[in-house]
């Protein structure tokens, strides 16, 4: 009845229906036809308003304010329920797909139901993860989503904004003549216009716009202004551990340190409008006054613990008025339910099937060596780093051609075998979402040898997070592969890349879900489980160090840009817990 209430509404009032035909245009679509530079002629929300909730989301959100994950369930609601689209800027991060799957899939199932809106989903990603000429290949399921709620674009680019309400595309050549693929963020102002422009030529002038944190100030200066002149309100996402040091301190700290002006939030509510209503793009002061206007911008993490500690160095520098609110998102879908007033269960039931969870058990994830897993045993889990990919050049593997790393790997790899018999533990493998099944395959060989036949492979397409949701699931059943029937650990995680954002990830799932205190943690996340590399750099490639020494000191560096706030705020083992391989292999327990 919804959407036939909407087609027949559109026909009266003479709105026709875009098609590919009538935008013939599209490959020259310039700033001027998306109304890049034009007025955006109509009052827009004060601040006042932006802080009341709507009747509708009132009554959805059955959290309170001192809840952890308010704030995100807020925000989502209100896309929900306003008369905006919702545009996703995603990249290929495993955080990023874990937040951003969950407010969209809130918002499809909550929209506010209309008769003459256009709050669809539109939602780009790398073109590489996500194929719209073949879907059935694809790492999630799409597909499920288009036969739920409608495909916007549609196959034969025959637009359907009258009954689709979600839009996935990886490249420009599905809405337009050009031939764009969609890379991290949108190159060009043209770029994402094209993306945009069936709504914009419908008369739409504002979206709630979702990019991740690193995504947002990595984007030239003409698409981040454009994108803030038609934002209703902008969601920074978490890429994951590099929101503390490449967007707080290498970025806004390095910003802010250098201002010798700063604004009220009433003055930057007034330049955030005045710049909707300006004939340009460009804006009259810069961008990073704007992440203090928490009522237009909000920015998210897995842990927002650190942001006291990052405030109070704000506050030591006197710069009070650069103080940041750092929400926090959840890892776990099931939370939705908890926060939600729903008569069904169906947001998390969308969860699990488009990221191929639904009705699996731990053990469905693996895809070679299930044969020689052992219910009797404990597990280690080994969390792969992407450090040794094959060189983009040359195709060759990292391993075949830095074998000082190489070496050192299988002297860790053989004093974990001496730690963790195999006779008493299941050797699991995660690797990084980077490598295919065929490419993970061939990394375990070279790490493992002739113990490679004891390797249990996990699937590197599923993020590691929604993993352990699933078996954490499992624990009321006593069908938990990772922890026995009261709660308990009987799993180890262990690598060779302490920054892993799954170090934290885990430790706050640990924490939030199961009320672990920090001891209980170690039993599942020892950091020195993760010793720091005496050959290579453990956040870049390629990068050989001399001495032990010299290493030692410039991955202990890497792990403090990464930690330094959490370490503060008590979410993340002290350096003092973090130990070289030279100790790591003088290592009795």
């Amino acid at each position: 009845m919804k959407n036939m209430d909407k087609k027949i509404i559109r026909r009266l009032r003479n709105i026709s229906l875009l098609t590919i035909s009538s935008l013939s245009a599209f490959g020259a679509f310039s700033c001027g036809d998306c109304s890049a530079n034009s007025e955006i002629k109509y009052n827009y929300d004060s601040m006042k308003n932006s802080q009341v909730l709507s009747l509708d989301v009132a009554r959805t959100l059955k959290a309170t304010e001192d809840m952890p994950y308010y704030e995100f369930f807020k925000d989502t609601l209100k896309s929900a329920q306003n008369d905006y689209p919702s545009v996703f800027l995603v990249r290929n991060a495993s955080q990023v797909f874990i937040t951003s799957f969950m407010q969209l899939l809130t918002q499809l199932n909550l929209t506010k139901k209309g008769l003459d809106k256009y709050n669809d989903a539109i939602y780009l990603i790398d073109e590489k993860v996500f194929d719209y000429a073949n879907t059935n290949n694809s790492r999630f399921n799409f597909d499920y989503l288009f036969n739920k709620f409608g495909d916007v674009f549609g196959k034969n680019k025959n637009l359907n904004l009258e009954n689709g309400e979600i839009g996935i595309l990886g490249n420009t050549k599905f809405v337009s003549s050009s031939n764009t693929p969609y890379s991290i963020f949108p190159r060009t102002l043209n770029e994402l216009v094209r993306y945009l422009a069936p709504y914009l030529s419908q008369g739409v002038k504002l979206f709630d716009f979702y990019i991740p944190d690193i995504s947002f100030v990595g984007m030239n200066d003409e698409v981040r202004s454009w994108i803030i002149k038609h934002a209703n309100k902008i969601t920074l996402l978490s890429d994951g551990n590099a929101q503390p040091y490449k967007f707080i301190r290498d970025n806004y700290i390095k910003w802010a340190k250098n201002q010798k002006d700063h604004y009220t939030k009433e003055q930057l509510l007034d330049y955030w409008n005045k710049h909707k209503a300006s004939p340009g793009v460009q804006l009259d002061i810069n961008y990073h006054f704007f992440y203090t206007l928490d009522e237009k911008i909000k920015i998210f993490n897995l842990n927002n613990s650190y942001i006291e500690p990052f405030n109070e160095e704000l506050r030591n520098r006197g710069l009070d008025w650069a103080q940041l609110k750092i929400h926090q998102y959840p890892l776990n879908p099931n939370t939705i339910n908890e926060y939600l007033n729903l008569p069904n269960n169906n947001i998390v039931e969308d969860y699990l099937k488009l990221n191929n969870l639904y009705q699996k058990s731990f053990l469905d994830f693996v895809i070679q060596g299930k044969e020689v897993y052992d219910p009797n045993k404990k597990n280690l889990i080994f969390m792969g780093s992407s450090l040794f990919r094959k060189n983009e050049k040359t195709g060759e593997w990292r391993f075949a051609t830095q074998e000082y790393a190489l070496d050192e790997i299988k002297s860790f790899f053989a004093k974990i075998e001496e730690l963790y018999p195999v006779s008493e533990y299941n050797y699991f493998f995660k690797l990084h979402p980077v490598y295919n099944e065929t490419e993970s395959k061939e990394y375990i060989n070279f790490l493992l040898g002739d113990l490679s036949n004891k390797a249990i492979l996990l699937n590197s397409s599923i993020a590691w997070e929604n993993m352990l949701t699933v078996d954490y699931e499992q624990i009321k059943n006593n069908k938990s592969i990772l922890f026995t029937e009261n709660g308990e650990s009987k799993t180890h995680l262990y690598g060779i890349q302490g920054t892993t954002t799954v170090i934290l990830s885990t430790i706050t799932f640990l924490k939030e879900a199961l009320k672990w205190n920090d001891e209980q943690v170690k039993n599942f996340v020892d950091i020195k489980n993760f010793p720091l590399s005496n050959t290579f750099d453990i956040v870049k490639r390629d990068i050989h160090y001399a001495t032990p020494d010299e290493a030692k000191k410039a991955n202990t560096k890497q792990m403090n840009s990464v930690y330094e706030f959490f370490v503060a705020s008590g979410s993340f083992p002290a350096p003092k817990e973090w130990i070289d391989m030279r100790e790591f292999l003088t290592r009795t327990k």
